[in-house]
């Protein structure tokens, strides 16, 4: 028996397309992609996803390191990247919203400082019981202690929480966590997972 859904956010909820940016970097003769790997690099995100760098921090290094490489043309692509938000997944929305009132919901993601602001912003905190975002844990995914502490702060046994995440690394993190887990790959996916599990979506969650 299920007694808690924890969810990613990006890639699940929130989903990237970094077309455009690549289609700046290649008017401007730079390499596709190399304002993300340089934002990405581990001595970089990681420091930011486990709170030891705040968002500013992150994208003052992450400029100040592509201005260094390529030049100052960079600068105003890197601006992009940064006020980039991504798209929220409506469908995904529909979802929770879907799901039986009795679960509890939770969201388990590797974010920055300025993560609860935009949760807020865009009206999505109150589909949640549940936001960890491992910033301000110190422990990120897929670590097992990130998981860990959103099944305590959900009050349910691992074993009786779902977990979904799109990244493989992270959904091996939660069953080694002890969660059941599911490999996010669409929507469709997921409601059959769902299905398998014995949860049925309802007309309207509450």
């Amino acid at each position: 028996m299920i007694d808690a859904v924890l969810f990613d956010f990006d890639g699940v909820i929130r989903q990237w397309d970094e077309s455009d940016l690549w289609t700046f970097e290649d008017k401007a003769g730079i390499e596709s992609g190399t304002v993300y790997a340089t934002a990405f690099a581990a001595d970089l995100h990681e420091p930011l996803i486990r709170g030891n760098l705040t968002r500013l921090q992150w994208r003052n290094e992450t400029e100040r390191r592509l201005v260094q490489r390529h030049g100052e043309s960079i600068r105003p692509i890197a601006k992009k990247f940064f006020e980039f938000e991504g798209r929220i997944d409506t469908k995904m929305v529909e979802l929770l919203e879907r799901l039986p009132s009795q679960l509890r919901l939770g969201l388990l993601t590797n974010n920055h400082d300025q993560f609860e602001e935009y949760l807020e912003r865009m009206g999505l905190d109150v589909r949640f019981d549940v936001v960890i975002n491992t910033h301000r844990i110190g422990i990120a995914k897929p670590d097992s202690g990130a998981y860990l502490a959103a099944t305590t702060k959900l009050g349910v046994d691992p074993q009786r929480c779902l977990f979904i995440d799109d990244l493989e690394v992270n959904v091996a993190g939660g069953e080694a966590a002890g969660l059941i887990c599911h490999h996010f790959q669409h929507r469709e996916g997921l409601i059959e997972c769902l299905q398998e599990l014995g949860i049925e979506l309802t007309d309207a969650r509450g």
